[in-house]
């Protein structure tokens, strides 16, 4: 399992600064805010590693009905 990374979307943690009102830049690192679900995918449910903001989007999507 790779450490914060979102298995639908396949984004991962980004790095950049720390800015305090000194100005003095120390690295940080941005994680994603990673859940582990069970989702149904092709039809077989299989356990994910999904970023809430994915998670958000499966909810916008219209369910298909047979």
């Amino acid at each position: 399992m790779a450490a914060g990374r979102c298995d639908i979307c396949e984004r991962k943690p980004m790095y950049g600064n720390n800015v305090p009102f000194s100005q003095h830049r120390t690295r940080r690192r941005f994680v994603l805010n990673v859940h582990r679900r069970r989702l149904e995918i092709n039809g077989t449910t299989k356990t994910v590693n999904i970023c809430t903001r994915c998670l958000r989007t499966l909810s916008k999507l219209p369910k298909v009905r047979k």
